[in-house]
């Protein structure tokens, strides 16, 4: 098997699990993603070396610090972050911030897609709208949203953006 193969094998393998813990549980656990990123730290440090380790450790940083923002407002997930973190410790930076945009495109068209389908589509943009007025009024940051109230119809499994997203990367990329 050449690198890329392997690269593929254990991102498409690590995609799936994530995808079936999120629609089973609405989290990606630390059991899936962990055992990922040492997975690529290892490949990539067996076939390129200290190199490799470096391209691991690169992708693995830069969604944290990239997202990490996010997370405070509670618009996405820590396992949302931790996936991409895995992703790029398989697959190396460029690929995973290829991956992020590609997934939050595709997460953006699968909001809309909701919003049309409950049609609550003004709704969730007045929310927006008095989320951000809040925020500027208080000049303090608020939590967004509450991840553990799943009744609210405005959020989704975000692990189907990342595998879209993730797919759309590996035909492109």
């Amino acid at each position: 098997m050449r690198k890329i193969d392997v690269q593929y094998f254990e991102v498409i393998i690590l995609v799936l699990l994530a995808l079936i813990s999120d629609i089973r549980t609405y989290k990606i656990k630390n059991i899936i993603v962990f055992p990922f990123m040492i997975i690529g730290m290892v490949t990539n440090t067996l076939i390129n070396g200290f190199e490799g380790f470096m391209f691991s450790l690169a992708g693995c940083i830069i969604p944290v610090i990239l997202l990490i923002l996010l997370y405070i407002l509670r618009m996405l997930g820590a396992g949302d972050i931790k996936l991409f973190s895995a992703i790029g410790a398989i697959m190396g930076s460029g690929f995973v911030l290829y991956t992020i945009a590609y997934s939050f495109l595709c997460g953006g068209v699968m909001a809309l897609c909701l919003m049309i389908i409950h049609k609550h589509g003004k709704q969730r943009l007045y929310y927006l709208y008095r989320y951000l007025k809040t925020c500027l009024i208080t000049l303090s940051v608020h939590p967004y949203t509450d991840f553990e109230d799943k009744t609210d119809g405005a959020k989704f499994h975000f692990a189907y953006a990342v595998a879209c997203g993730t797919l759309i990367t590996l035909i492109l990329y």
